[in-house]
């Protein structure tokens, strides 16, 4: 065990798919702990989805690089005793499957519990193990319209949009492993009291991940009463420029007026109606609008200059490749990365307060360690090779 690698020897199987689980799954093998992902013969779903080669897609590689492939055919009795053999010995369980679904497999949570009875056990579902919607398939853009993220997002008109990347999908798998990081330190606080350990069943659902993650809109919803809400600063947003674009923002007096300057307008300096964020709220629209004609005039460059040079916060909007070559950004060094046969080396950044690595493994094939972690989950030699010529579990 080291700073870095503080769940060294923690071992938890990951019977998630898609990115919610998974993902969750390698927060944790990325702070030590050994992750076995047990996937079907077909593999995670996630695998085909989006550019690639052989199952190794962006979704895929940067949720599960470095885990342990244990492939198992749940279809047959022999693959499902397996499953629960093997989370019979582990420290956490994470399992996504629509509730009932891990039960049918013999591996829910009453089941796991009984014979390992300090198991960290958590299910990643959509809407929690109860409920209306208890049956109602999820995904990402789902849970995005259902929890008022898209209208959060939307656009001028009014129109709900929904935020381009999996982003429920990726706040539930840090929420879960947040969670699960909680579960076992209450864990091994019991153990230092001398008190017994008790099994844990984390309920973690899309929805409420969503929600929690909403915690300011949702509270600013309520103390408007459901009015729009607006900026909370004038001006306030991303404006185009004659080559780019510009966000643009006054989080107090001394910063609007420095913007005013940069823009020549004195008058706003001098004129009462814009002494006080208050006054200019009233007025964001008409204001906004000054800016957004004055910024197209010119190029990114100049105004991030000339905002820069009056303390004014703003920054250029970046694409990936621009944020991956900037100067910062290469300061600070977090950027890391994988090699995945077929695809070359890719980008991976490093969990915030971790130090970046260049040496991650790939995403493994699809039963890439079957065997090797049978062995390590105490299956005699015998017992590996009924499982493999039966067809119950699958060794790449």
């Amino acid at each position: 065990m080291s700073e870095d690698q503080p769940f060294a020897g923690i071992r938890v199987i990951d019977a998630s798919q898609g990115i919610a689980g998974p993902s969750c799954g390698n927060i944790l093998r990325l702070y030590g702990a050994d992750v076995v992902k047990i996937e079907p013969p077909a593999g995670d779903w996630g695998r085909p989805l989006g550019a690639g080669v052989a199952g190794a897609t962006a979704i895929s590689i940067a949720n599960s690089f470095g885990k342990r492939s244990l492939c198992l055919d749940a279809r047959r009795p022999a693959a499902r005793a397996a499953l629960l053999r093997l989370a019979q010995t582990c420290d956490v369980f994470i399992e996504n499957f629509r509730p009932g679904v891990i039960e049918r497999l013999g591996a829910g949570y009453a089941a796991v519990a009984e014979k390992n009875p300090s198991v960290i056990y958590a299910s990643v579902t959509g809407f929690g193990q109860s409920g209306p919607y208890v049956a109602k398939p999820a995904t990402d853009a789902v849970v995005q319209a259902l929890s008022g993220l898209m209208v959060m997002n939307r656009d001028a008109a009014g129109t709900p949009r929904r935020i381009g990347m999996y982003a429920v999908d990726t706040m539930t798998g840090m929420y879960a492993a947040q969670a699960i990081m909680a579960a076992l330190y209450a864990r091994e606080t019991a153990k230092s009291r001398g008190a017994k350990p008790r099994a844990r069943h984390l309920d973690i659902s899309l929805l409420n991940a969503a929600a929690a993650f909403q915690a300011v809109p949702i509270m600013d919803h309520a103390i408007n009463r459901g009015a729009p809400s607006v900026a909370p600063v004038v001006p306030s947003g991303t404006f185009a420029t004659s080559d780019g674009h510009l966000n643009l923002a006054a989080l107090n007096d001394s910063m609007f007026f420095a913007i005013a300057r940069v823009l020549g307008r004195d008058d706003w300096r001098t004129d009462p109606r814009y002494a006080s964020n208050a006054g200019r709220t009233a007025l964001a629209t008409d204001i906004n609008a000054v800016v957004a004609d004055a910024l197209k005039t010119r190029p990114t460059a100049y105004w991030l200059e000339a905002f820069e040079a009056a303390d004014a916060l703003c920054a250029e909007v970046h694409d990936y490749a621009a944020m991956h070559a900037h100067p910062q950004t290469r300061h600070a060094g977090f950027m890391g990365s994988v090699t995945q046969p077929g695809l070359g080396v890719l980008p991976i950044a490093a969990l915030p307060g971790m130090p970046a690595a260049h040496d991650h493994a790939p995403l493994p094939a699809i039963g890439a360690h079957t065997r090797e972690t049978l062995v390590d989950y105490g299956f005699a030699a015998d017992e590996i090779e009924a499982l493999i010529e039966s067809g119950a579990a699958i060794q790449a």
